[in-house]
């Protein structure tokens, strides 16, 4: 007797019912139906997968989720050593800043532990209104969860004007942005989550959580009298804030997406760190990225708290 294997466990009995249709007075074949189960990469299985661009970053989110253990012979920081393989969360520090490193990384990151869901987190630039002021009233020590990205660098210069071309990404996962980081976004205080050795360089920080695009750049953009930059941000008038990586994590998704069973999903978040069209934006970013980043981390650990242990449908 012949034996076939149908993956799909809800197709089994009308794959049945159509062989026998087929083949008359014989007997159908047995159908075994092939347990479905989330795929394993080179390394492992991993349900959430990080990745952080600069130190403090890297630092902020292995402190904050308990990722002290490094998996032998590979970047990969876990909470333990895990004999099956298997973890809750994995954290990586990228390999370089830009967009081309991250694609990198993330290509590897889905190779080797097959997350369900990535998070690119870290610090950005929050981007300004015509009146200098940041957009939908952002500010240093904010965060930002990206419901779009855009590639700054993309652009047709035509008689003097930016126009903007594209090529094949995956956004954020609108699901995840819908269901878990809106929500977020409207209930979760950072403020009650800072603790004494964790506070923002300026008391009055509000440290709100805002959801909106952002840009991505191959420069880091901090001169807002510079003709060039100008002319780049110019044809993005809506995003919130401006980074070097999230272009790079939103091709590799998509990319990624190779097999029929593997269907990873990714959020982008951002602790505003510096505001673009300050004077004084160097200064600004080595004064508060610190605290950007670790404002990032509890944001991020809210959102892995708060993401479902079945996450099929997201």
């Amino acid at each position: 007797m012949e034996t076939f294997r149908h993956a799909d466990s809800t197709g089994g009995p009308l794959v049945k019912r159509l062989l026998a249709s087929l083949l008359g007075s014989r007997q159908a074949p047995t159908i075994e139906v092939a347990k479905r189960v989330a795929p394993t990469g080179r390394v492992g299985r991993v349900r959430v997968g990080i990745i952080t661009i600069i130190e403090e970053e890297f630092e902020a989110a292995k402190s904050i989720f308990g990722l002290n253990h490094n998996i032998p012979g590979t970047p990969y920081f876990v909470d333990c050593d895990q004999g099956i393989r298997e973890w809750d969360l994995a954290l990586i520090q990228a390999s370089d800043r830009s967009n081309v490193p991250i694609s990198a990384d993330a290509t590897d990151f889905m190779e080797d532990l097959r997350p369900q869901v990535m998070i690119l987190l870290g610090v950005a630039g929050g981007l300004c209104d015509d009146k200098n002021q940041g957009r939908d009233g952002i500010r240093t020590g904010d965060v930002v969860f990206a419901d779009q990205v855009n590639y700054v660098e993309f652009l047709k210069i035509d008689n003097n004007a930016a126009r903007v071309r594209s090529y094949a990404i995956d956004h954020p996962s609108e699901p995840l942005r819908k269901n878990v980081c809106a929500p977020i976004s409207k209930t979760f205080s950072i403020r009650d989550a800072l603790d004494a050795d964790h506070q923002p360089p300026d008391a009055g920080a509000p440290c709100k959580i805002h959801v909106g695009g952002i840009v991505s750049a191959e420069k880091v953009l901090g001169d807002v009298h510079s003709p060039v930059q100008k002319q780049l941000l110019e044809p993005f008038d809506k995003p919130l804030a401006v980074d070097m990586e999230s272009i790079g994590m939103a091709r590799a998704v998509c990319h990624g997406r190779g097999s029929f069973w593997y269907h990873p999903r990714y959020v982008i978040i951002r602790g505003i760190s510096d505001l673009v069209a300050d004077g004084e934006n160097n200064e600004q970013r080595a004064q508060w990225k610190s605290f950007a980043a670790h404002a990032a981390a509890l944001v991020a650990r809210q959102f892995v708290q708060t993401l479902p242990l079945d996450i099929g449908g997201n």
